[in-house]
Parts: structure tokens; sequence; C-alpha cells
């Protein structure tokens, strides 16, 4: 296996513009054109698909279209998980999502990030194409709950984990791992109360 992309799943510094990376993700366009050629009513059909597309389904589970990914193999749906249109997977990294987990329109998944320095966040030149030099990038997964919900236009940033059954406002962005059955909103989100108040 390429050394690069396993750095880049142990959350280790990595060259984002890596030919093997542009190769895999090549192929999850190709794998995500078949499934935007289905029909958006054709339940059964986009189900299917998604299980090409996708890393892992539990069980039926729906991403409403259109929405964007980067990789595909690295997304983890449980059984009856509902994503609504609009969704961003930058899933350079791990993204599990529980059982029965619903999701707003608009909400952003972002397992990668650059180092802070700036001096940092470009390598030594490659000689490979398409990106002939080295673009650093740091990939942590993201891990939600079962029976969550994440509101519109919610960010989830890399690293982060949400407990079962916890609640994520509309708008928020989500910087640190939550407990189980809280809400938070807010940017940064913060804990406002339980579900249970």
């Amino acid at each position: 296996m390429n050394v690069n992309y396993q750095n880049m799943l142990a959350g280790q510094l990595h060259n984002g513009g890596d030919t093997y990376l542009f190769e895999l993700q090549a192929s999850a366009r190709a794998n995500k054109a078949v499934l935007d050629a289905i029909a958006p009513d054709d339940f059964e059909g986009r189900i299917a698909a998604m299980q090409s597309l996708l890393g892992d389904m539990g069980g039926p589970a729906m991403i409403r279209p259109p929405f964007t990914l980067e990789y595909g193999i690295h997304i983890r749906l449980g059984a009856y998980v509902y994503i609504n249109s609009g969704a961003t997977f930058l899933d350079s990294n791990i993204i599990t999502i529980g059982d029965q987990t619903m999701v707003g329109p608009n909400v952003q998944f972002i397992t990668a990030e650059h180092p802070i320095r700036p001096e940092d966040r470009f390598g030594p030149s490659t000689g490979q194409m398409p990106i002939p030099f080295s673009v650093v990038n740091i990939a942590r997964p993201i891990t939600i709950g079962k029976r969550c919900w994440i509101g519109a236009g919610a960010i989830i940033l890399p690293g982060v984990s949400i407990g079962d059954g916890s609640v994520v406002g509309a708008g928020s962005v989500v910087t640190k791992s939550l407990p189980e059955r809280v809400v938070a909103v807010g940017n940064p989100a913060c804990i406002i109360k339980s579900v249970d108040d």
C-alpha cells in the first residue's frame, strides 16, 4: 500500500497532492457519476449505487443529492442515516455516522487541515503531476454517534467525535468533541443543555 496514503489515514503529515490520492479521487468521481445518473426518486437504485461508492453502509441510508465527496471509501454510514442535500464530505480520513442520525442540508464534514505555520504547508518539489509540489496535509477522523441530529449548515472539523443522541444547532462550528445527549450551538459550538432538559 502507498506509504503516503497510510500516513494520511494514520493522522500524520502527508502530501495531499500525491498521484495515488488523485487516482483514488478519480475512482470516487466515476462511482459518483453512476450514482448521479440515477433518478433522485429511485431510492433502491441509489442505495445500491451508494454501496459501491461508500466505504460501508450498515443498512439502508440516504444522502440527498447534490453532495460532494473526496474519496467516498472513507465514509461509513450506519442503518437509517438520513443526510439532506448539499452535504460536503472531505473524507481524507474516516467519517463515521451512526445509526438513525439525521443531518440537515449543507452540512460539512472536514477531516483535513494544514499545518498552522505557513512555512510548513508546502514540501519540496515532487516532479509528479498533476501537482509537482508537496501540499502538506493532516487528516483526522470524524465520528458521529447514533441518533444524533446535525442542524443545517453545521461544520464538523477534524478529529471531532459527537456522542450518541446529541444535537448540533444549525450553523454551528464543532471544533471539539461533544459527549452524549447534549445540545451544542454556536461558533465554536458550546454545550447549552442536555437533550433531556
